[in-house]
């Protein structure tokens, strides 16, 4: 049998945008969508499966996107430095970023650390995805917006943050216009 999922979630201040399956089944998943610092709007699904565990991924772009070898690259090497989380493509060459949770390690605090570590880490690697993560890597003015799950950041931020490499988020880069990138102006 698995774990209370649906309360495990309610207990975390967390809103269930869709699903399958039903407590008690062998097999359920549950789709959320989190807020980081500075990455909105990530849509996650947790999947419990009798014997196998917690798999937890996030759908780090849209379908059918045009990465660049060097954004992949990027998320390869994030899969190597950070721990706990891998970058992986479906089928449909979508990136997605994933982190697992064995059946002997599922808790209401271990799900909360996954999901938080799932919303850290795309808050740190954001411009360096935007490739991946926005159409043409233009990723929307989000200056102004309020997280929804500022609670599950508050309790496990700083427990995940404390397993991750030293960060602190890149210098803001001044936006120029299409004639002035044409003529290589304000470099």
């Amino acid at each position: 049998m698995g774990p209370p999922l649906d309360a495990w979630l309610a207990e975390l201040g967390l809103e269930v945008v869709d699903g399958s399956g039903n407590t008690g089944d062998p097999a359920i998943s549950r789709d959320l969508v989190l807020d980081g610092e500075r990455r909105f709007d990530l849509r996650v699904t947790v999947a419990w499966v009798d014997g196998v565990g917690l798999s937890l991924w996030a759908y780090y772009g849209d379908e059918a996107m045009e990465i660049p070898k060097r954004t992949y690259h990027r998320m390869l090497r994030a899969s190597f430095d950070h721990p706990f989380v891998k970058f992986a493509m479906t089928e449909d060459d979508r990136p997605m970023l994933m982190t697992e949770l064995p059946p002997s390690a599922v808790s209401r605090d271990e799900l909360g650390r996954s999901l938080t570590r799932l919303v850290v880490v795309a808050d740190h690697l954001l411009e360096e995805t935007a490739q991946a993560a926005a159409d043409r890597g233009q990723l929307p003015d989000w200056t102004d917006r309020t997280g929804r799950n500022a609670a599950l950041l508050a309790t496990y931020r700083a427990d995940v943050e404390a397993s991750l490499p030293e960060w602190s988020p890149p210098p803001p880069r001044p936006r120029r216009g299409l004639l002035a990138r044409l003529l290589g102006c304000g470099r």
